[in-house]
């Protein structure tokens, strides 16, 4: 028997799965009113929804960040859209909110993958799993909506930093052992560090951790620029060395030049904040989110 399909009944449709109203008053008349059926034609709409958006592209959307109240975790997180108007939508931009937040809260999640994050419930002790979401969102906005990356970090020896662009189209997350939360000085290096590594994109904090097989290619490049000029083994050598210190001040944070301030290596940089907290301070590790990339 039909149940008669109110005003209310549509609005906690609406609350429930966030479909527009014309879509749950269709789904609604669909099922006679029945709101259990009901929501599994939605849901059905959005995963039909997705399936024939699998194949486009979404170069659009947000990049977002958040730090426990105790400075020790963060998560940065990548939600794409076909376009920069979804990127925009509220329903859109509150469900990465909740997302990014569901990946902080997330204990073990330092090493999971998307598709971990996906089948993890949408709030604990939830039946409907972060996918499940994904999918109704898509059914309820029409685009292809796709949770790209994530990185979920915890430092119980340090401080997080982090850095949104004004456009949420680029976020940094970089972490510093050693830091005292309660440290003006160190909570400025910490964003001043997020800015240059959104500035500069490095690709590692040291020079150590530059693959010896990136080195080579960059020896065999510099080699094969002066092979010709007849230099002794001794100048070879000194030029050899000149351009890998570039390349090191290219791509290692530390070796970097400050965007603040050319005359001034991080690497000092974080030496001066360090002598004048009392620390022993290291920048552990970074993450750089940008759309399109």
């Amino acid at each position: 028997m039909s149940q008669t399909i109110t005003a209310a009944v549509v609005a906690d449709l609406r609350r429930k799965t966030g479909a527009g109203m014309m879509d749950c008053k269709a789904a609604l008349s669909e099922s006679a009113g029945d709101v259990e059926k009901a929501i599994e034609l939605l849901r059905a709409k959005g995963k039909a929804a997705a399936r024939k958006r699998a194949d486009r592209s979404a170069n659009e959307g947000l990049v977002v960040a958040v730090v426990s109240p105790d400075g020790h975790e963060a998560a940065l997180l990548e939600v794409n859209s076909e376009t920069d108007f979804v990127a925009r939508n509220a329903d859109f931009q509150a469900f990465v909110k909740k997302i990014v937040n569901r990946v902080l809260g997330w204990k073990d999640g330092d090493e999971k993958n998307v598709a971990d994050l996906l089948a993890l419930p949408a709030e604990n002790g939830a039946a409907k799993t972060v996918g499940d979401e994904l999918t109704d969102l898509i059914g309820t906005i029409g685009e292809k909506l796709e949770i790209r990356r994530f990185a979920r970090r915890t430092d119980n020896s340090g401080i997080f930093g982090t850095y949104i662009h004004s456009n949420s189209k680029l976020g940094v997350l970089l972490n510093i052992d050693g830091a005292d939360t309660s440290d003006a000085d160190v909570q400025t290096l910490a964003k001043d560090l997020c800015m240059q590594v959104a500035a500069a994109s490095p690709l590692y904090v040291h020079r150590q951790e530059v693959p010896a097989e990136k080195l080579d290619v960059e020896k065999n490049i510099i080699a094969e620029q002066i092979k010709d000029q007849g230099k002794p083994p001794q100048v070879v050598e000194k030029i050899v060395a000149g351009k890998l210190n570039k390349y090191y001040a290219e791509v290692c944070l530390v070796d970097q030049a400050f965007v603040k301030d050319s005359d001034l290596k991080i690497g000092d940089l974080i030496n001066q904040v360090a002598q004048k907290s009392g620390k022993s301070l290291a920048v552990r590790s970074f993450v750089r989110f940008q759309i399109g990339e």
